[in-house]
């Protein structure tokens, strides 16, 4: 069986290392599963152990970039599996819908629920308040986007049922336009006014009334 030769700590990633056996390099490994399978120079590795440390490995590595993904803004679960399917289609040269399929995705997502990274409830609640904050958004746009995020239909009637206030939200959307069409024929400004809150996902009725205290104003 192949021995142990060497391991050496990487120059650019100070958790890794690269692990010889028989004097040649054979592949890069973690200090935690370094740690783990009581790797030392002079140990010998059967076929099966360079297999499974290789799977951990690999494990390992696609877990790392989640977590990095997960580092710039929370993410729904459609949107971490299309991501880890995307990174094992490319590095294994298979397609899309194939990668999809690879049990390597199913066991970094039961160790990433388990420590509650993966929550999609919370991510509705997220983005609810993202979308509600500036440039405000109506009840519409976030379902739609929401939809497309993979989120269920049962969190996001849940979640958009503690919407902030509709009618605050469209007339914050609507204050600096105000300011360019005040002065339009009123038809003209409601015209505007309409389209500009029916693209931003605003209900009928939203509208309706902000229709309705721009008239008393006038």
């Amino acid at each position: 069986m192949p021995q142990i030769t060497d391991i050496s700590p990487q120059k650019k990633n100070k958790n890794r290392v690269n692990l010889f056996l028989d004097g040649k390099y054979a592949f890069s490994v973690s200090l935690e599963n370094i740690l783990k399978n009581k790797f030392k120079i002079g140990i010998e590795l059967s076929n099966d152990d360079v297999t499974k440390s290789t799977n951990e490995e690999s494990q390992q590595k696609y877990q790392d970039k989640v977590i990095n993904f997960l580092s710039f803004r929370p993410r729904s679960e459609k949107e971490i599996r299309d991501y880890l399917a995307k990174k094992i289609a490319a590095d294994s040269s298979i397609s899309f819908s194939q990668a999809q399929n690879s049990s390597l995705i199913e066991k970094i997502f039961s160790k990433l629920k388990k420590y509650n990274y993966i929550d999609d409830v919370e991510f509705a609640r997220w983005w609810l308040k993202s979308r509600s904050s500036s440039r405000p958004k109506g009840k519409n746009f976030i379902k739609i986007e929401l939809i497309k995020k993979g989120i269920s239909k049962q969190i996001i009637e849940n979640v958009l049922k503690k919407a902030p206030n509709q009618l605050k939200l469209a007339e914050k959307a609507i204050e600096k336009k105000l300011n360019t069409w005040h002065n339009l024929p009123l038809f003209e400004q409601k015209r505007k006014i309409y389209n500009y809150l029916a693209s931003r996902g605003f209900q009928q009725d939203v509208i309706e009334d902000i229709f309705a205290k721009l008239s008393k104003k006038r």
